[in-house]
C-alpha cells in the first residue's frame, strides 16, 4: 500500500480546524463550571473526556500525516513538539501549586502533596490518585492541588506509548500499515473498553484514575483519524445531523449524567461518540449549517486556544480560594474560576507560546533536554514541599509516662484536672504531624481488606493455641479497638480472631460508595457471619459507623433509612447470640465537628480549646444510637459505650487528653489513645460479659 496521501475530499493537512478549538472550549467550560459548584452540569467531568478524544484524533492524525509524508514516523521529533508545547506551562503551575500548599494548605499534608507534584512531574499522579482513592484510610487527605492533572498524566502516558506502538506496526507491516494501524489499535480500544467495563464497577475509585480505563477513548479519537479520508467522503449534510447530534450527546452529558454514574463505563460512550461525531462534521467541505458554524466562533476558538492553561490553573486556584475562606459558595467558586483565567492568558501569551516557537529549541536534542530540565523543577518544587513538612514547629515529644491518654481519667493526680479547659500541653503523643499514620498494626499486617477489593481475610492474635476465642468484627471503626482488645485477649489467654474490611457493616445491610454498590462489601458481610458461626466464639466484638442502608427496592444513596440497617444488625446479631456466643458491640465514638482535628491542632496549639467537639444530646453518632436500639431488639446483648473516655465531662470532646492526642483523622481515633483506654475498655468488657472477658 503506498504511504502517500490519498487524494479526498477533506481539508488540507495543515488546515487550521476552528470547530476543534471550539470543541475545546465546550470541554474546558464544562470542566470549570463544574469544579465552580455550579448545580445544573453535574456531569460537567465529561469535559475531560472530551478532551481525550480530541487528543487522540489529533496527535494520531500528525502521526498519520508524517507517514504519509515520509513513510516513518520519527519519535524524537514528535517527543520534542510534546515537550515544547506542554511542559513550560506544566511545570509553572506546579510550582504554583507547592506554593498554594506551603501558604494555604494543611502543614500536616505536605508530605503527600508534595508526593503528589513530585508524581505530577514525572505524569504518573493518576497512578498515585488512584491508589490514595481506594485508600479508605486517607480520609485525611483533602483535594490535591495538583489532582488535575490525572487527566494530563492519561494524555502524557499516551504519547509516549502511542507512538512507539503506531511506529511498531507500520515497521512490520509497512505495505499494508493504515490497514494495521486500524486493527491494532482498534484491538486495544476495544480491550480497554471491554476491561473498563467491569473494573469500573470492581474498583470504581481506581478505575476513575487509571490509564488502562481510559485509553479507549484516545483510541476512538485515533481510529477517527485513521479512517478519516475515507469517513470525510460521507454527504456533508449526513455529517452535519451527525455533528448536531454529537453535540447534543456532550451537552446532554453534561446536564444529565452525575455523581452516581458509573465512570468511566457504558455512558462515557456518550460523550465520546458524540466528540468524534462533532470532528468529523466538521472536516472536509461541511455543510454550512454544521455545527462548526457555532463552534467556531471567535469567543469560542480564543477559549479553545487557552483551553489547556485555563485547565492548568483554575484548580490551585480554586484549592488556594478553600484553604484560605473555607467551603466556597457557587458564586465565589464562578468568580475564582474566572480570576483565573488571568494567570492562565499571561501563561499562555508569555510562556507557553514563546517557548513552543523559541528557535533554539526547534530541533530535538535541546527540546527533549529542556523538557527534561522543566520536570526536574517541578519535582523539585514537590521536594521543597515535602522537606519543608520536617522544619514545621509543633508540640515536643512525650513519653509513654508523661503522656497517660486515658489513663489520666482515673489518676488521682489528675482529679481536678478540667480537660475541657486545656488550652495548651508542652509535650504530646503523637504529634500532629505524625497522627495520620498512628494506625493499629494489623493494616500493615494486611489483617484489614481494603473497601473496594474482593478477598477474605481471618487473623489470629493473643495465646493462638487458646481454646477461648473472641472475636473483633467490623470496619476501621472495629479496628481503631483492635490494640487495647489484643491486649486484653494476650493477658487472659484467650485467642484474638480479627475479621475486618474497611468501610462494610456487619450487617445484612447494603450501603453504596460513592452512590454505587460495592459487591465485594456485599460478598463480604454474609461470609465474615459463617466464619464467626463455624468459629463458635465465647464472646463477639462489633462495631458499627453506619446509620443507614437501603430499603427493598432502593436503588441510591437519597433512599437510605434508618429502619433497614437496625434490621440488619439485628438479622447478624441475633445469629451470633444464636451460635452460643455473647455478642458485644462496642458504639461508635463521638465524630469530630471541628473539621480534621491534627490540622486544628498544629494550627491552634496555643488554644487547644478551638479544637475541641461539643457532644450535644444525643451526637455520640447517630452509628451508636442505631447499636443501642439494635441491641434492645436481641436479648443479652449489652452495649459497651466508650465515649465518656473521649468526652470526659459528657458534653466537651476535648482534641487532648493526658497529653495524647484522641484522633488521627476523620472519625477514627489514634492507636495511641486507644491503647491507654485499655483498662477502661477491659472494665466495661468485663460488665457487658458478666466477667467472661476483661475482668483480668
Amino acid at each position: 500500500m503506498s504511504t502517500s496521501r490519498p487524494r479526498s475530499a477533506e481539508a488540507p493537512p495543515s488546515a487550521f480546524r476552528p470547530d476543534i478549538e471550539g470543541l475545546r472550549a465546550v470541554a474546558v467550560l464544562s470542566v470549570l463550571i463544574y469544579h465552580a459548584g455550579l448545580a445544573w452540569t453535574p456531569g460537567g467531568y465529561v469535559g475531560v473526556d472530551v478532551f481525550f478524544v480530541i487528543s487522540g484524533f489529533l496527535i494520531t492524525s500528525l502521526m498519520v500525516r508524517e507517514i504519509e509524508r515520509s513513510g516513518r514516523l520519527g519519535l524524537a521529533d514528535f517527543w520534542a513538539r510534546r515537550a515544547r508545547r506542554l511542559l513550560p506551562a506544566s511545570t509553572l503551575v506546579l510550582a504554583f501549586s507547592a506554593v498554594v500548599a506551603y501558604l494555604w494548605l494543611p502543614v500536616t499534608s505536605r508530605k503527600e502533596y508534595g508526593g503528589d507534584i513530585v508524581a505530577a512531574a514525572g505524569y504518573v499522579v493518576n497512578w498515585r490518585l488512584g491508589l490514595r482513592e481506594v485508600d479508605y484510610l486517607a480520609e485525611q487527605v483533602g483535594q490535591s492541588p495538583v489532582q488535575h492533572y490525572w487527566s494530563l498524566a492519561v494524555e502524557e502516558q499516551f504519547y509516549v506509548v502511542w507512538p512507539l506502538l503506531i511506529a511498531a506496526l507500520v515497521a512490520l507491516f509497512r505495505h499494508r500499515w493504515r490497514t494495521a494501524l486500524l486493527v491494532g489499535i482498534g484491538l486495544v480500544t476495544v480491550a480497554s473498553f471491554v476491561f473498563t467495563l467491569s473494573y469500573a464497577v470492581a474498583q470504581p475509585g481506581l478505575a476513575f484514575f487509571v490509564s488502562t480505563t481510559r485509553v479507549w477513548e484516545l483510541g476512538v479519537g485515533a481510529l477517527l483519524a485513521i479512517a478519516f479520508p475515507t469517513l470525510v467522503r460521507l454527504p456533508a449534510a449526513v455529517r452535519g445531523v451527525l455533528g448536531w447530534l454529537g453535540l447534543a450527546a456532550v451537552a446532554a452529558s453534561v446536564l444529565v449524567l452525575d455523581s452516581t454514574t458509573v465512570w468511566p463505563g457504558p455512558a462515557t460512550l456518550l460523550p465520546v461518540l458524540g466528540t468524534a461525531a462533532a470532528i468529523l462534521a466538521g472536516g472536509g467541505t461541511a455543510a454550512p449549517w454544521g455545527v462548526g458554524r457555532l463552534l467556531g466562533l471567535a469567543p469560542a476558538v480564543w477559549i479553545g486556544a487557552l483551553s489547556y492553561s485555563l485547565y492548568l490553573w483554575h484548580w490551585p486556584f480554586l484549592i488556594a480560594a478553600e484553604g484560605i475562606w473555607g467551603d466556597l459558595r457557587v458564586r465565589e467558586g464562578l468568580l475564582v474560576v474566572l480570576a483565573s483565567a488571568v494567570p492562565a492568558w499571561l501563561s499562555y501569551r508569555y510562556v507557553e507560546n514563546p517557548l513552543r516557537r523559541a528557535p533554539r529549541l526547534a530541533r530535538p536534542r535541546p527540546a527533549l533536554t529542556a523538557g527534561a530540565l522543566s520536570m526536574v523543577v517541578a519535582a523539585a518544587a514537590g521536594v521543597a514541599l515535602v522537606a519543608s513538612f520536617s522544619l514545621v514547629d509543633t508540640v515536643g515529644p512525650a513519653s509513654p509516662r508523661e503522656a497517660p491518654g486515658a489513663r489520666a481519667l482515673q489518676d488521682p493526680r489528675f482529679a481536678d484536672t478540667d480537660w475541657s479547659a486545656v488550652r495548651t500541653v508542652e509535650r504530646m503523643r503523637p504529634s500532629p504531624l505524625e497522627a495520620y499514620a498512628d494506625l493499629p498494626a494489623t493494616h500493615a499486617e494486611g489483617c484489614v481488606v481494603p473497601r473496594d477489593a474482593e478477598g477474605f481475610e481471618v487473623c489470629e492474635f493473643g495465646d493462638t493455641d487458646s481454646a477461648r476465642t473472641v472475636v473483633l468484627v467490623g470496619d476501621s471503626k472495629a479496628v481503631q479497638w483492635f490494640t487495647p482488645i489484643e491486649r486484653i485477649a494476650t493477658r487472659e489467654g484467650w485467642r484474638l480472631v480479627l475479621i475486618s474490611k474497611n468501610g462494610c457493616p456487619f450487617a445484612d445491610a447494603i450501603r453504596l460508595v460513592e452512590d454505587k454498590r460495592n459487591p465485594s462489601c456485599d460478598a463480604w458481610s454474609p461470609r465474615a457471619l459463617s466464619t464467626i458461626e463455624e468459629l463458635r466464639p465465647e464472646v463477639v466484638l462489633t462495631v458499627t459507623r453506619h446509620s443507614k442502608a437501603l430499603p427493598e427496592g432502593g436503588e441510591s444513596e437519597a433512599d437510605y433509612e434508618r429502619e433497614p440497617m437496625v434490621d440488619g444488625l439485628v438479622t447478624y446479631w441475633q445469629r451470633v447470640v444464636d451460635s452460643g456466643a455473647r455478642l458485644v458491640p462496642i458504639l461508635d465514638t463521638p465524630a469530630p465537628v471541628s473539621g480534621t482535628v491534627p490540622d486544628c491542632v498544629q494550627e491552634n496549639l496555643e488554644d487547644l480549646t478551638r479544637c475541641m467537639n461539643a457532644k450535644a444530646a444525643g451526637q455520640t453518632s447517630s452509628g451508636a444510637s442505631l447499636q443501642v436500639d439494635a441491641a434492645e431488639r436481641v436479648p443479652g446483648v449489652e452495649v459497651v459505650d466508650m465515649s465518656p473516655v473521649l468526652c470526659p465531662d459528657g458534653e466537651q470532646c476535648p482534641a487532648v487528653i493526658g497529653n495524647v492526642l484522641v484522633y488521627r483523622g476523620g472519625t477514627h481515633i489514634t492507636d495511641t489513645f486507644a491503647a491507654t483506654a485499655t483498662e477502661a475498655l477491659a472494665a466495661r468488657l468485663a460488665k457487658a460479659t458478666d466477667g467472661l472477658l476483661g475482668a483480668g
